[in-house]
C-alpha cells in the first residue's frame, strides 16, 4: 500500500471520528416527551401591551442576563418572554421541587420525617458516618441541619472553605447549606418509594398538574457538565430539567394550596410547614440576601413575604401568596456536551443577579395592584 493510500485512509478515519464526536456532542441529555396531555395555563390581558414592551426592553437591554421570564397571577399568564418550552436544568431549584415530592411521599405514608439515617440504612462506604451523624433525621436534611459535613457532588467551591469540622454541630442545631443533605434526600425518596425520582415526579406531580414538557427521563444523575465528577460520596446528585411553563405550574400549584382542578396533589399542611422560617439567615449578613430564612428546602424573604426556589445560572422561582403571583426566570446552561461546554466557556455565565427578577416582580406586582 502506497504512502498516499495510507494517508487517505488515515484522513478518512479522522473524518469518521470527527463526525461521530460531533453527533455525540450534539445529542441532548434530555428530550421533550413524545406525547403529553398537559394543557397550557390560560393567558390574561391584564397588563397593557405598552407595559409588556417596556418589561421586554428592560430584560433585553438593561438586565444583566435574563433569557426566559414568566409571570402568572390567579393561574393566568400575564407576561411571557423567551422560549418557555425549552428544557433547562433547574440546578439547585431542584431541591425545592424535591421537598414537594417528599411531602407527597409523606402523605402516602412512605416517608417519615422523624426517621434517622440509621433507621433508613444511610451510610458512606469510603467515609463512614459517625453515630452522631447517623442520628440526623429526614427533617434535619430538609432544613439543611444534618450536622454532616462531608463533600458532596455539585457543591459550590466555597462550600469547602466554610464547611464546619465533622462533629462540630449535632444534627438539628446548625444551618449549613450542604449538598450532602439534598443528595441524600433524593436517595431516601427512592429507597422509601421504590421508584426513581423521575418516575415518582412524573406520576405524582407532573401528570396531576398537566406538565407539558416533562417525562421521567428529565431527571438525570451525576454531572451535567462535560467534566468528571469529583465527589467520593455514595449519593449522587440528581438534576431536574424543566421548561419555564412547567415550573410556572409548580408555583401555581403552591398558590392553590396543593390542589389542581379541585384534586389534592400536595397536602396544604405540608406546604405551610415547608415555608416556616426554621433557620434565620440574617445572622449571615448579605451572604444569602435577599433571603431572610430557610424552610424545608425553600428560601424565604420575609420582607416581601415571598418564597423562592433558587438555582445556579439564573433559575429563580418567586412565589407571592398575598398577591397570588408567580414570577420566574430560566437561563439555559446546556443540554448536550456541546451546549454545556459553550455555557462553561461563557465569561458572563455567573452574572445572574436576583435583583433583575426582583425588579420585574416589583413592576408587575405594583401594576396589577
Amino acid at each position: 500500500m502506497s504512502r498516499g493510500e495510507i494517508t487517505k485512509i488515515v484522513l478518512f478515519l479522522i473524518l469518521i471520528l470527527s463526525i461521530g464526536f460531533l453527533v455525540y456532542a450534539l445529542l441532548p441529555r434530555v428530550n421533550h416527551p413524545p406525547d403529553t396531555n398537559g394543557q397550557p395555563l390560560p393567558e390574561s390581558n391584564l397588563l397593557e401591551n405598552d407595559f409588556r414592551e417596556e418589561l421586554a426592553l428592560y430584560i433585553s437591554d438593561t438586565a444583566s442576563n435574563m433569557q426566559t421570564v414568566m409571570a402568572v397571577q390567579n393561574g393566568q399568564v400575564v407576561f411571557e418572554y423567551g422560549d418557555t418550552k425549552k428544557l433547562i436544568n433547574c440546578h439547585s431549584a431542584r431541591k425545592s421541587i424535591l421537598s414537594i415530592l417528599i411531602g407527597i411521599a409523606q402523605e402516602m405514608k412512605l416517608v417519615d420525617l422523624d426517621e434517622t439515617l440509621t433507621d433508613i440504612g444511610i451510610d458512606e462506604s469510603k467515609t463512614p458516618l459517625t453515630d452522631q451523624e447517623k442520628s440526623a433525621t429526614v427533617r434535619d436534611l430538609l432544613m439543611c441541619r444534618s450536622g454532616i459535613y462531608l463533600p458532596a457532588e455539585a457543591e459550590h467551591a466555597w462550600a469547602g472553605d466554610i464547611r464546619p469540622a465533622r462533629g462540630e454541630h449535632p444534627p438539628g442545631s446548625f444551618f449549613f447549606y450542604n449538598n450532602f443533605d439534598f443528595n441524600v434526600l433524593g436517595s431516601i425518596l427512592e429507597i422509601k418509594t421504590g421508584f426513581t425520582i423521575g418516575y415518582f415526579m412524573q406520576k405524582y406531580l407532573a401528570e396531576p398538574i398537566g406538565m407539558q414538557d416533562f417525562s421521567a427521563s428529565n431527571v438525570v444523575y451525576n454531572s451535567p457538565w462535560p467534566v468528571p465528577n469529583q465527589s467520593t460520596s455514595d449519593y449522587p446528585v440528581y438534576w431536574m430539567y424543566l421548561s419555564a411553563r412547567d415550573m410556572a405550574k409548580i408555583g401555581v400549584l403552591v398558590l392553590q394550596g396543593g390542589f389542581w382542578n379541585g384534586k389534592k396533589v400536595v397536602p396544604s399542611g405540608w406546604l405551610l410547614e415547608s415555608f416556616q422560617p426554621y433557620s434565620s439567615l440574617e445572622v449571615y449578613g448579605d451572604i444569602y440576601a435577599p433571603f431572610t430564612a430557610f424552610g424545608y428546602s425553600w428560601w424565604i424573604d420575609s420582607r416581601s413575604n415571598t418564597v423562592w426556589a433558587d438555582g445556579y445560572g439564573g433559575q429563580f422561582l418567586c412565589i407571592d401568596p398575598a398577591n397570588n403571583l408567580v414570577v420566574l426566570q430560566r437561563n439555559f446552561t446546556g443540554n448536550s456536551l456541546l451546549s454545556s461546554g459553550l455555557f462553561l466557556m461563557d465569561p458572563n455565565r455567573d452574572n445572574n443577579p436576583k435583583s433583575d427578577l426582583i425588579h420585574v416582580y416589583n413592576k408587575i406586582r405594583s401594576t396589577l395592584n
